[in-house]
């Protein structure tokens, strides 16, 4: 994964609520080009992100990114799933 693929992927990520580094973008990134080929149609795929980017919050390089991130307008959350149709006794699971 080219860093500058990387970076974007980590400004996704930001912008989604997942405060990450570089390297976890390279692995997102990666993870999303792995699930697009054919020979992963059907497949269940994971991408471990190894770190929180915490230690980002302050780091120069991150300063845009926090500022459009910070600039998002919040969105109400769904309602949530009624348990009891996927087998549960409660609706809540």
């Amino acid at each position: 994964i080219h860093s500058d693929e990387a970076m974007k992927m980590t400004e996704e990520l930001w912008n989604i609520g997942l405060p990450v580094g570089v390297s976890s973008g390279a692995i997102v990134d990666a993870a999303v080009k792995v699930c697009a080929r054919p020979e992963s149609a059907g497949k269940f795929c994971v991408a471990i992100i190894p770190s929180f980017g915490e230690r980002y919050f302050t780091h120069p390089m991150f300063n845009e990114i926090k500022q459009k991130a910070e600039g998002l307008t919040k969105q109400p959350l769904p309602e949530p799933f009624d348990n009891r149709e996927f087998g549960f006794e409660t609706a809540r699971g």
